[in-house]
């Protein structure tokens, strides 16, 4: 008799193979419908930061050109108040203060504005702490800035929140220089743009400059850089020695870029300002203030002798000479203590490729150059528009 088979007992492992396959299907299924939604907000999102990145490329470009309002400021207007006390706010000392101290600005672009706000702000920094030496012109400043917020207000108020920074520090490693901040603190997810704008004076400093440095420094007793670099391939036992007069070479070089550049940047910067508050002062003052000429001159002198005697620096001579003198010292103080390893290392660097005839002398002294005059931007700050959008 043939025995009939009966399946039933295994089909349960039918089943779940079925299930299997069906889950696998069903799986399948979703990703086709839902594939195109999440390609989609990708590439919508990506859309929305390409063209949120481009916007505000183009809102910096739009800014830097536009033109602010005129506006008028006040040399010396808060020292003038504190000296005229009582009666600084009379309608014939605000009529006279106008006439003889009042300035306008006229069809400015909002970059000639901040660059001259960041040239206005002028801060020595001792110990970490910025201290503003151009004090005499606050009033200006302080317009400045409101004429800054009222035209970024103008052109993003309604659709970003921003922030916009104007830094300049024009001397690598020397403690002067400006920073200025209008707007809010911005979140990490910001769009942030940057550009170079050129500040409102003309500090002639050119690259040619420093090449006459380096090579007045490079001719000493050992030859100038062709000669001191040859001694590295002919005496190599003294490498060491030869590395540490080249890396000293370039320290003085970059002293004496530091020193020449600090005069020309405070004759052109903070002498001026100075002297313009002085000529103010002198025979004009007396008219709205009795001896007001000799007190604002004297308010002047004391202010920058307090500065600098508040850090433990003697005047014994002009308070101008002594300022330089000052930034000059604690420049290369910075320099030393902050660079050495950095130009150690270059000078290895350009010892090896030398003796190994990587490198030329000719490309070898191109590159002391440029490292000594990559420390100097005086004509130059950086601006950086970081902007988001307003939520509420």
């Amino acid at each position: 008799m043939k025995r009939q088979a009966n399946f039933f007992s295994d089909a349960r492992g039918f089943s779940t193979a079925i299930d299997v396959l069906l889950f696998l299907v069903l799986i399948s299924i979703a990703a086709v419908i839902l594939l195109p939604t999440i390609t989609g907000n990708v590439q919508v999102r990506s859309v929305i930061d390409s063209r949120s990145q481009s916007q505000s490329s183009r809102i910096l470009t739009t800014i830097l050109n536009g033109m602010v309002d005129e506006f008028s400021y006040t040399v010396a207007g808060d020292q003038l108040d504190f000296i005229a006390g009582p009666v600084n706010d009379s309608s014939l000392y605000i009529a006279g203060k106008k006439l003889i101290a009042g300035r306008e600005l006229k069809h400015r672009t909002f970059t000639d504005v901040a660059a001259e706000d960041a040239a206005a702000q002028w801060m020595i920094y001792f110990n970490g702490t910025g201290i503003r030496v151009n004090f005499l012109i606050s009033n200006y400043t302080n317009s400045l800035e409101i004429a800054m917020k009222e035209y970024l207000d103008r052109h993003l108020g309604d659709m970003y929140s921003y922030n916009l920074t104007v830094v300049w520090h024009p001397i690598v490693n020397v403690p002067v220089g400006s920073e200025v901040s209008i707007g809010e603190r911005a979140p990490g997810n910001a769009y942030v743009e940057t550009a170079d704008i050129t500040m409102p004076y003309r500090v002639d400093f050119p690259r040619e400059r420093v090449e006459s440095i380096v090579d007045e420094n490079f001719n000493t007793s050992s030859g100038n850089i062709s000669s001191t670099f040859a001694h590295l391939k002919n005496d190599a036992s003294n490498r060491t020695q030869i590395e540490e007069e080249i890396t000293q070479e370039i320290f003085d070089s970059i002293n004496a870029t530091i020193d020449e550049a600090v005069v020309d940047l405070v004759d052109e910067t903070i002498g001026p300002v100075i002297d313009e508050a002085q000529d103010t002062a002198s025979g004009h003052f007396d008219s709205l203030v009795p001896n007001g000429s000799e007190e604002m001159i004297s308010m002047i002198n004391g202010t920058f002798t307090s500065i600098m005697e508040s850090q433990g620096v003697i005047v014994n001579e002009s308070v101008s000479e002594t300022f330089k003198l000052n930034i000059q010292q604690v420049g290369k103080q910075e320099t030393r203590r902050i660079s050495d390893g950095e130009i150690k290392a270059l000078v290895t660097d350009l010892s090896d490729m030398y003796v190994n005839d990587v490198m030329t002398i000719d490309e070898v002294r191109e590159c002391i150059i440029t490292e000594v005059f990559s420390r100097i931007s005086i004509d130059r700050a950086k601006v950086t528009l970081t902007i988001w959008e307003r939520r509420g």
